[in-house]
């Protein structure tokens, strides 16, 4: 069996323009309220679509009760008038007929047609206006775009594993719609990352019909209408990239495009069945070949650096006087710069306190003293503590950065068990935590130091409540406390 590569180099060389289009067109032309990621905004976003769709039902409720009211008129207007003129003259030559014909005229049809005027579920209409006026806007839409774009980047996902519901090893009882692949996979080319967005395309052509897709094609319009030949031109310019390195991709994309619009129906189809006729992950494998390596920060979100096996864990008795009463475990992850994590500070019911009510809350002052104590009295306890429900959206900006010679440290606690991705990494020491409930990360250093600047990793699957606190005066002699 051929690859799709040749399929793809197949159809080219039947369009006739190509050569000339190719010489002509690499001369360059020198003229040429956001809802987050967080938990709590995802689920106003949640109860707002759940609010929708109440209130729709509420309004065909109210609907369907006109349509039954209307279908019961016209049920009762069996008058054993039949067809034939004959019929309809013996019908009114009776006096009673004639009657009730005029009564049934004057009086019963213009309020029967009053009541088909009138407008059912009104209150019902405003209040979906109300509702979608707090939905989201284009630039959540595309906030969420390049969430997803940086999920499949970072965690190296495949659109066949996503469009099923599956991310990395885990599967979920969730599956992309049709229309989502087809977004998701406009996007990609958008940005350029035409090997995604073919993957995202193939998926859409593969997924299984929709119900009722007739009629929700007639109010959403129909995605396939487009489908095949966006298929076909994202694989095109991964096939003239493949052949021709030196193209750009937009100068790949004006050939693919003029490559369809001149070729007929019955070539673009050979080439979408060539296409589909290889599996999955042979597609993959191809495309796969020349792929970028991936950066230190990519490998410590996938947990992919090497295991450390010379982790020190102790209690701390002596920090201070409380803890000779009350040790905190802790592990030593790194010694320069230090980088240390306490385990077990925080209890459940602490944890979900602050999450209720993280502004005003009596037991920060408690957390507070606590980091006093691991710290060793060295900071002052001022109440500068966040707490927070989503990681930053700019994932691979640092999360601690020294502005001057005395912000020296920061503190991470960690109020969930996150089940996918999450990870607080340092690239430069090749070193990544994941978060452990109830622990807290802790990290200094005396002066400057770029290697201990961290990144966050994005959330794959679960809550991720953090609280941090950044240190602002200069630790001495800290290691030799412990």
């Amino acid at each position: 069996m051929k690859s799709f590569h040749s399929s793809i180099i197949f159809f080219l060389l039947f369009w006739r323009q190509i050569t000339a289009h190719t010489t002509k067109n690499i001369i360059n032309d020198d003229n040429s309220h956001l809802y987050s990621s967080s938990v709590t905004e995802l689920l106003k976003l949640l109860e707002m679509e759940q609010n929708f769709i109440e209130t729709m039902k509420a309004y065909t409720n109210k609907m369907a009760e006109k349509v039954k009211n209307l279908q019961a008129f016209i049920d009762s207007t069996d008058y054993g008038v039949k067809e034939s003129l004959e019929d309809r003259e013996k019908y009114v030559a009776n006096p009673l007929n004639a009657f009730s014909l005029m009564r049934r005229t004057h009086q019963d049809l213009p309020k029967w047609h009053n009541y088909s005027q009138q407008y059912v579920g009104m209150e019902e209409l405003y209040a979906l206006e109300e509702i979608l006026a707090k939905g989201p806007d284009e630039k959540d839409m595309e906030y969420f775009l390049r969430e997803m774009h940086r999920l499949e980047k970072i965690y190296d996902l495949e659109a066949t594993d996503l469009a099923r519901g599956r991310l990395l090893n885990k599967q979920y009882d969730i599956k992309l719609t049709l229309r989502d692949c087809v977004v998701l996979g406009e996007h990609k080319l958008q940005e350029g990352d035409y090997k995604r967005a073919s993957m995202w395309f193939r998926m859409a052509i593969k997924h299984e019909p929709e119900e009722n897709a007739e009629i929700v094609n007639n109010i959403l319009g129909d995605p396939r209408d487009r489908l095949n030949k966006q298929y076909a031109g994202s694989m095109i310019i991964y096939g003239i990239i493949k052949s021709n390195p030196s193209l750009t991709f937009q100068e790949a994309k004006e050939i693919s495009h003029e490559a369809l619009n001149t070729s007929s129906l019955e070539d673009m189809k050979y080439l979408i069945n060539e296409l589909l006729n290889q599996t999955d992950n042979e597609i993959i494998r191809e495309m796969n070949v020349n792929r970028t390596t991936p950066t230190d920060y990519e490998l410590g979100c996938r947990d992919r650096y090497s295991k450390r096996s010379n982790l020190v864990c102790s209690y701390n008795f002596n920090q201070t006087e409380f803890l000779r009463i009350a040790p905190l475990k802790r592990e030593v992850i790194n010694v320069d710069p230090y980088i240390i994590i306490y385990h077990k500070v925080l209890s459940d019911d602490e944890i979900a306190s602050l999450k209720q009510d993280s502004e005003i809350n009596p037991i920060k002052e408690s957390i507070l003293q606590r980091i006093s104590d691991m710290t060793g009295n060295m900071f002052p306890l001022t109440d500068d503590l966040k707490v927070s429900d989503h990681v930053p959206s700019s994932y691979d900006k640092p999360l601690h950065k020294f502005v001057d010679a005395n912000q020296t440290g920061t503190l991470i606690f960690f109020l969930d068990n996150v089940e996918q991705g999450g990870a607080t990494v340092f690239p430069k020491l090749k070193v990544s935590i994941f978060p452990q409930k109830g622990s807290c990360l802790f990290w200094y250093s005396e002066s400057p130091d770029p290697r201990i600047e961290a990144l966050e990793c994005p959330v794959l699957q679960g809550n991720k409540w953090v609280i941090t606190k950044q240190m602002h005066t200069k630790i001495k002699d800290f290691v030799l406390k412990q």
